[in-house]
């Protein structure tokens, strides 16, 4: 993924300009300016006339361009695709008259880079190649083709390690979608209309709109980088070294330093701060092409949970972590009931059991979940060991409690004797089977 994504960014930055800009014909049925009737004119923009509310054409003439009615001009048909056709019709006429203004876009593209740069020295960036070639597929047919820019674009996409039910993009075409973001999505159908959002504001120009000059010029060049320095260096420990599990949460992922690069003053430099009007210009849009496209998307659900599941496992584990245990419980029972858990999220199942009730049926279950994980497991997991002694423990049944817990210092004491450093937790279970006199070869079922 990280080389398919360099190869665009490369790629972005080389190439020359694809696109001239689009340009409209129409027939004259009413003389005007140098015109007659029957002559053919170019239209290189529309707009509203704010006195008359009357939609207006921008005529290309020998001279300079002028306005006219739209009732004095038929338009000729053409073949533009439905973004071209948006774009024409609310970009066209500002780029005729102001340019492409490719200092501005430039600064933008810049601050995009800037923050894939970041996100991927801290390590936010989640890596999933399924799902990954999956959402280029939906915006591949969401939006096939290059973006009418002053240069070679193309949509990219970063997904952000963060809980946060986020996504935005850049001008450029970069869309950042966060894995709470996805795992929110039920079906195809509500994840491709987050991406029709993000590449509707990127068509009509929005972030270039919002440009705020006076505020780049004094805080572009730190953006970015200064959220690292004032970070938290709290990591959540809980991964493949420590589990054996197939998600790494030793990979420094801290869900503050995430939502940081998305605070709002963060949107607003880089003009993804939407006012009211550019969110119901956009509704409109994703609207109108829903309307168009609806049945170019698969609603299955379970496909969509197929693909997406990485993503919604690992927000599951987030959840749990930031103590959001109620949702961490749904998204994993949602793997559960599509018959897509794995034994992470039977393990997952099992603490969340742990955690929001104590009766008998509750640890019943947690133990039941656990049985499923180690049929699943490839190999031995010892937090399996760790978490069933637990739930031994509150059910006072101490003599499988201590075979729990002392497998799972077995495990540990391998780790050690292969160069791991599970000191803490050798002392943690140590403690526990001396305190509660499990160290003896058989327990009697009561503490000493």
């Amino acid at each position: 993924m990280k080389k398919v994504l360099l190869t665009l960014l490369v790629i972005l930055v080389l190439s020359p300009t694809l696109y001239a800009q689009l340009k409209q014909e129409g027939v004259v049925n009413r003389k005007f300016d140098f015109f007659q009737v029957g002559d053919t004119v170019q239209i290189l923009g529309i707009k509203k006339n704010e006195v008359s509310n009357r939609t207006q054409y921008l005529v290309k003439n020998s001279y300079t361009n002028v306005l006219v009615n739209e009732d004095r001009v038929d338009l000729i048909s053409n073949d533009f695709s439905f973004w071209e056709k948006l774009w024409f019709e609310k970009r066209a006429l500002d780029v005729s008259e102001k340019g492409w203004q490719s200092e501005n876009r430039q600064a933008l593209h810049e601050d995009a880079m800037n923050f894939y740069e970041e996100v991927k020295t801290n390590n936010l960036i989640f890596e999933d190649e399924l799902l990954y070639d999956y959402i280029y597929q939906l915006i591949f047919k969401i939006h096939p083709g290059y973006l009418l820019k002053d240069k070679n674009r193309v949509f990219h996409v970063v997904i952000l390690k963060s809980t946060e039910p986020n996504y935005f993009s850049f001008e450029n075409g970069m869309i950042v979608l966060t894995t709470g973001a996805i795992s929110m999505a039920n079906n195809e159908k509500e994840l491709a209309q987050m991406l029709t959002e993000c590449i509707s504001h990127v068509v009509l120009d929005h972030n270039l709109i919002n440009l705020n000059l006076a505020i780049r010029a004094e805080n572009r060049a730190r953006t970015w980088g200064a959220i690292a320095t004032f970070a938290s260096v709290a990591v959540i420990a809980y991964g493949n070294e420590r589990n054996g599990t197939y998600y790494n949460f030793d990979d420094a992922l801290n869900l503050g330093l995430a939502a940081s690069y998305m605070t709002m003053e963060n949107l607003q430099r880089i003009g993804a701060k939407y006012d009211q009007e550019q969110k119901a210009l956009t509704e409109k849009v994703v609207e109108d092409f829903w309307t168009e496209n609806s049945n170019s998307f698969n609603e299955e659900n379970m496909l969509y949970i197929a693909k997406t599941s990485n993503t919604v496992s690992y927000t599951a584990w987030q959840e749990y972590h930031s103590k959001n245990y109620e949702y961490a419980l749904k998204l994993a029972e949602r793997m559960e009931n599509f018959g897509m858990a794995t034994e992470d999220e039977y393990l997952l199942l099992s603490k969340l059991y742990r955690r929001l009730g104590n009766d008998l049926d509750s640890n019943l279950q947690a133990l039941t979940y656990l049985e499923e994980a180690r049929k699943l497991a490839p190999k031995k997991l010892k937090e399996l060991d760790l978490e069933a002694g637990l739930i031994y423990m509150r059910m006072d049944d101490l003599a499988k409690a201590q075979a729990a817990f002392q497998s799972y210092r077995s495990s540990l004491v391998d780790l050690e004797k292969a160069g791991e450093n599970v000191q803490t937790d050798l002392k943690f279970v140590n403690q526990l089977l001396f305190r509660f006199n499990m160290d003896q070869k058989e327990t009697t079922g009561s503490l000493r």
